[in-house]
């Protein structure tokens, strides 16, 4: 799946087959979104599914306090709204673009239709629908046993991972979040992230240039994630 899996730490997958992607991008009409644009409202009607061609998104669910919890990076060739398929067909979370993005929008009708047509789409995002809630049921585990710094821990290691459509070199990635964000995606508090950054930053297991941090010690970081024997 072309995002990021938080809950578990494993390699960002492949992308749709070419061909998949060109007779999806066909079936649509491109849409355009500055950085920081809504691409759909949580609550609002799920008529269409989106396919990222450029450019990266998030999905944000609002709570009933006004607070946002951030769900899921997308990246290029990832789909966005797939809540269209199910039976009460709505937005169950805000899409917002985190860079300038480029989309296919595709109507929710014209995707089934051709889900009928081509059975491996239809693979595909069921696939992608079980990674998304495989991926759910590993972060609300760790939230019940894991204290911040663990999770921190590994949503850094999760968040660095190296994307093969970006970099051959297999090299880490700079993270560019915001402490923000990062407190939305663990629910905490964002001076405890803060705090927790500095230290890990102080013992060298990540380096902050600007706004971006960049994972130096990849074991030491992992070790954190595990549980001492009693």
């Amino acid at each position: 799946m072309r995002e990021y899996s938080i809950g578990t730490i494993i390699d960002i997958q492949d992308s749709l087959p070419p061909g998949q992607i060109d007779l999806l991008v066909s079936l649509g009409k491109p849409r355009h979104h500055a950085k920081d644009d809504v691409i759909y409202h949580q609550g609002d009607p799920a008529t269409a599914v989106f396919l990222i061609r450029s450019g990266q998104a998030k999905s944000v669910l609002i709570n009933s306090n006004g607070e946002n919890c951030l769900l899921r990076l997308h990246l290029r060739h990832s789909l966005l709204g797939l809540t269209a398929f199910a039976t009460k067909p709505i937005r169950d979370a805000e899409a917002i673009a985190t860079t300038d993005v480029e989309l296919v929008e595709i109507s929710r009708q014209v995707f089934l239709d051709e889900t009928l047509a081509h059975p491996e789409i239809g693979v595909h995002v069921t696939r992608l629908l079980v990674d998304r809630m495989s991926d759910f049921h590993h972060r609300v585990g760790d939230f019940l046993a894991q204290n911040v710094e663990q999770r921190l821990a590994q949503s850094l290691l999760s968040l660095s991972r190296p994307d093969p459509e970006q970099q051959s070199t297999g090299e880490r990635q700079p993270i560019r979040l915001t402490h923000e964000e990062l407190a939305s995606l663990l629910g905490a508090r964002r001076p405890t992230i803060t705090a927790i950054l500095n230290r890990f930053a102080a013992d060298g297991l990540v380096a902050k240039q600007g706004r971006a941090i960049t994972v130096v010690d990849v074991e030491r970081l992992g070790h954190l994630l595990q549980t001492p024997e009693l």
